[in-house]
C-alpha cells in the first residue's frame, strides 16, 4: 500500500480511531481513579473523572470533526473521472466521521449525568 492510500485509509478511519482512543482513556481513567479512591479529587473545580472525560471527549470530537471536514473536502475536490476507490474512501470517511461524532458524544455525556464511581 503506497503512501497516498495509507493517508486515505487513516483519514477515512480518523473518527473510529478517535473514538477508540476516547473509549480506552475514559474507561482506563475511570477504573483507575475509582479503584484507588481518587475520584474525589478536583481539577479546576470539576471532579477529576469528569474533567478527564471532558478533555478526552473534546479532543476526540476535534479529531473526528477534522476527519469529517477533510473527507468532505476531498470528496468535493474529486472530478468526474475519479477512481472508484477514491470516491469510496472519501464518502466512507465522511460517513464514519459523522457517525463518530455521535458516538463520541454518546460516550462522553453520561459522565455528567451519572456519578463517577456508581
Amino acid at each position: 500500500m503506497g503512501g497516498r492510500r495509507t493517508g486515505q485509509v487513516l483519514l477515512m478511519l480518523a473518527g473510529f480511531i478517535a473514538w477508540a482512543v476516547q473509549f480506552t482513556v475514559i474507561y482506563a481513567v475511570t477504573s483507575t481513579l475509582c479503584g484507588r479512591e481518587w475520584a474525589g479529587a478536583t481539577i479546576l473545580g470539576v471532579g477529576s473523572v469528569q474533567a478527564i472525560i471532558l478533555a478526552t471527549t473534546l479532543a476526540a470530537l476535534a479529531v473526528a470533526a477534522l476527519g469529517l471536514l477533510w473527507s468532505l473536502q476531498a470528496h468535493r475536490s474529486l472530478g468526474e473521472a475519479a477512481a472508484a476507490p477514491d470516491r469510496f474512501m472519501s464518502q466512507a470517511g465522511a460517513l464514519i466521521g459523522g457517525f463518530s461524532l455521535v458516538v463520541i458524544l454518546w460516550q462522553g455525556i453520561p459522565a455528567f449525568i451519572l456519578p463517577a464511581c456508581a
